[in-house]
């Protein structure tokens, strides 16, 4: 039964690690043509270790494609964007799973139907709004219409449900405000969420591509999925530049990742079970 178990155990193992080798093919691609000269990408037979490492192509990309700017308006619009929304949605969330007023029900599954939305069909009138107010070529134009997110606001109502109703009660008789309650008892009891919710929303906003690539114009304005977007020029396409960008654009999110993973899988384990 032991030899039985032990060997059960091997060939799981053994599938985990072909399937991780599949799911880590495209990344290993990516890498070694990233340090690829052009020719050597299409290759036949394939070229997995390149003779010499161009260096040069991450150079380049700082040097003759600014993307040192780009990196900084894609920080920019994706740590801004996640801390706004996770503060809305919060705020949200908490109004739904704590407060009883008037048409709650109806809102709350608006808010839920909205899911239903696909972006695509409101970019029109979302060009014309943002044009209006003068946002079209701005980073904020890229930003203001992603601060709220249904999903959000369900994942942070479904772990509003688990602040004691008591002990909300208590801080109002004390004397705390609606404010004070929530910067200061519910906030605090929400940073698994914060945690989990905040790395979904920032890997959003850092890969976002449609909206920026609608509203913003200028080179200087570019964000890291719309300037590697750019540097497609038809027979020209310099891919192993466009490898060395993808490989850049993907640091930040592992390492993000890497940093706030307990939080992740704390606060996504935490949430499934609250209500």
């Amino acid at each position: 039964m032991r030899k039985q178990h032990k060997t059960l155990s091997i060939v799981v193992l053994l599938v985990f690690l072909l399937l991780a080798a599949v799911f880590m093919f495209p990344f290993i691609w990516m890498l070694s043509s990233s340090l690829k000269d052009k020719s050597e990408i299409f290759a036949n037979p394939p070229i997995w270790i390149p003779d010499t490492f161009h260096w040069e192509n991450f150079t380049q990309l700082f040097t003759e494609r600014h993307f040192g700017n780009v990196i900084v308006n894609s920080l920019f619009t994706a740590v801004t964007g996640t801390v706004g929304a996770l503060f809305f949605c919060s705020l949200a969330g908490f109004a739904f799973a704590k407060y009883n007023f008037r048409g709650k029900r109806l809102l709350f599954g608006l808010v839920l139907a909205s899911l239903m939305i696909p972006m695509e069909s409101s970019m029109v009138p979302l060009f014309i709004i943002y044009r209006d107010l003068g946002l079209i070529d701005h980073l904020w134009g890229v930003i203001l219409p992603r601060l709220t997110s249904a999903f959000g606001i369900f994942y942070m109502r479904q772990y509003c449900m688990s602040v004691e109703n008591e002990l909300l009660e208590a801080a109002r008789m004390d004397g705390c405000s609606e404010n004070r309650i929530y910067f200061r008892i519910v906030a605090p009891i929400l940073i698994p969420a914060f945690a989990s919710l905040g790395i979904i929303f920032f890997v959003e906003e850092w890969n976002n591509f449609l909206w920026p690539s609608v509203i913003l114009r200028s080179e200087d304005k570019l964000t890291i999925a719309v300037a590697i977007r750019s540097l497609q020029s038809g027979v020209r396409t310099p891919y192993n530049l466009i490898m060395s960008g993808s490989v850049i654009s993907i640091l930040p999110m592992l390492a993000v990742i890497f940093i706030f993973q307990k939080q992740i899988f704390a606060g996504l384990t935490e949430g499934t079970v609250k209500g």
